[in-house]
């Protein structure tokens, strides 16, 4: 999986209230700050990088099961 803008935004700021029109934040959520640019390009970065040991866990897991 790669995961998008949307999935760090998610990622870095559960339950927020936001909005992505043709990739452009709106951010309408009074209680969170919004994240910067930078943080959500760099939360991308972490997830993608983590998705190969998230596969494997999943894997192992239902290894496990049976």
């Amino acid at each position: 999986m790669i995961y998008t803008k949307g999935d760090a935004i998610q990622s870095l700021k559960p339950n927020a209230q936001w909005v992505l029109r043709d990739g452009v934040l709106e951010w309408l959520d009074e209680n969170q700050t919004k994240p910067t640019d930078s943080a959500i390009e760099s939360e991308i970065t972490r997830l993608n990088k983590a998705e190969s040991m998230r596969l494997l866990r999943i894997e192992r897991d239902n290894r496990l099961a049976k």
